[in-house]
């Protein structure tokens, strides 16, 4: 995918520049997860925001992409750092470790493409549908730790007919359609439940549900979905929610319905510590569920989805 050449050696050569400023004069933000991957980052890191990435990283992608001679092109970017205090050089290779562990276990095939100068060229992909690669460095000195990577993309007309070939089937595959037992899946479809047990709030008397969820689909006839969930759980006054907000196409194959996010953001609050809310955009898998409909007790129609881990069964909203 990518091979050491002119485009490798500015970085490396640049990197001087980035590793001796890049963490201390750059504005960044907390990284709990990659957004560029959505595998959890190792303890302590920190990303660049956007407007404040070094120019040479950005024309050090820009280089890669150009030496790829019109067969790919720049994707999304992303900059971790690890600096500070809770820093030492002695630690980055276990950082950089754990880091591509999980990468790997995420599904992605990893490949040091050369190191020269204490600076690491890497290049991963992973078979998915589409297909994705990146590249990119990583490098440590006494003060940080640098892990940069890009996505690149395809552009190669083949490649462009192939994406028009993909997209059509799948505007086949999701058009509106029938099966035995009910009707067609597009609609919106809940499921929900409340705890009977309340638990009252001392200062202010009101008293709420120990524990309540609630879930939705919503299948739409040009071949998207959206799903909502949402689940609460109060203890002694304290609450914790965790919001999941997914987002994408869904395909449909006889009795099987495959959902193909193009969003999966998640969000963990805490109400007694705020100081522990966590958001992430999570990784982007395929699922795979058989579905069939039946009637409830109350002749309301229902749809449910299975897998290996169980099935769940939504009431189609009128």
């Amino acid at each position: 995918m990518f091979k050491k050449n002119s485009a490798a050696l500015f970085v490396l050569f640049s990197a001087i520049f980035i590793f001796n400023h890049a963490a201390r004069a750059q504005e960044t933000e907390p990284a709990a997860s990659s957004t560029l991957t959505g595998i959890a980052l190792p303890a302590g890191a920190n990303r660049v925001l956007p407007g404040s990435v070094p120019a040479e990283v950005t024309q050090a992608f820009d280089k890669i992409a150009a030496a790829g001679s019109g067969k790919f092109r720049k994707g999304d970017s992303e900059v971790l750092v690890w600096a500070g205090s809770n820093y030492a050089k002695a630690n980055a290779a276990a950082i950089v470790n754990r880091l591509t562990a999980t990468l790997k276990s995420a599904g992605w095939q990893y490949a040091v493409e050369g190191t020269e100068d204490g600076l690491t060229i890497f290049t991963a992909y992973k078979e998915a549908a589409p297909r994705r690669g990146l590249v990119g460095f990583h490098g440590a000195t006494d003060d940080a730790l640098i892990f940069s990577w890009m996505e690149i993309l395809p552009v190669n007309a083949a490649n462009v007919q192939n994406q028009a070939d993909n997209n059509s089937q799948i505007e086949q595959d999701v058009a509106p359609v029938g099966h035995s037992g009910g009707g067609s899946l597009v609609g919106t479809w809940t499921n929900g439940t409340t705890s009977m047990l309340g638990e009252k709030n001392t200062t202010t008397g009101v008293v709420t549900s120990r524990n309540g969820s609630t879930y939705k689909y919503v299948f739409h006839a040009n071949g998207s979905f959206e799903f909502i969930g949402y689940m609460a759980s109060t203890m002694y006054g304290c609450t914790t929610t965790l919001f999941n907000d997914k987002r994408g196409k869904y395909q449909i194959s006889g009795n099987q319905i495959t959902l193909v996010p193009s969003k999966n953001f998640w969000r963990n609050q805490y109400s007694c510590s705020p100081a522990s809310n966590k958001e992430r955009d999570y990784t982007l898998e395929r699922e795979t569920y058989e579905f069939r409909t039946k009637q409830d007790e109350y002749g309301k129609t229902l749809v449910c989805l299975a897998n290996a881990k169980g099935e769940s069964c939504y009431r189609r909203e009128d």
